[in-house]
């Protein structure tokens, strides 16, 4: 998504007055050149690069990421280069929950079912 021009300005003003914001922004800007990896080696490299630079940086929440994905590196690693989604299943789960809460009420299970099969389509 690109800003404005007069975002751009607010944004850039942002980042020279408050090195905290600047360093998240960053940290984001890094990350996202980390999760644009084509190839496993590319993914690696990147994301080690990434993990090496704010493991211990002094921005506190970039640190506490950094250590999450430290963890879950090999996993983090075979996500970015899939090109498997979980999207569609999210997206059907936060269909059932509306329906469920839309649904407060319904005595019979068999009529919940029936409405989640009529929405969802399947």
């Amino acid at each position: 998504e690109v800003l404005a021009l007069e975002d751009r300005e607010v944004a850039r003003s942002c980042l020279l007055e408050d090195s905290f914001t600047r360093n998240l922004y960053q940290g984001l800007q890094h990350i996202r050149y980390v999760l644009k990896a084509t190839c496993d080696t590319q993914a690696n490299r990147r994301l080690t690069d990434w993990l090496e630079r704010f493991q211990f940086h002094p921005c506190g929440p970039l640190a506490k990421i950094a250590k999450a994905i430290s963890g879950r590196k090999e996993a983090m690693r075979q996500t970015i280069v899939s090109a498997l989604s979980n999207g569609k299943m999210e997206g059907t789960n936060n269909k059932i929950k509306l329906i469920k809460r839309r649904a407060y009420g319904y005595r019979n299970l068999e009529r919940f079912f029936l409405r989640l099969r009529l929405e969802i389509g399947r």
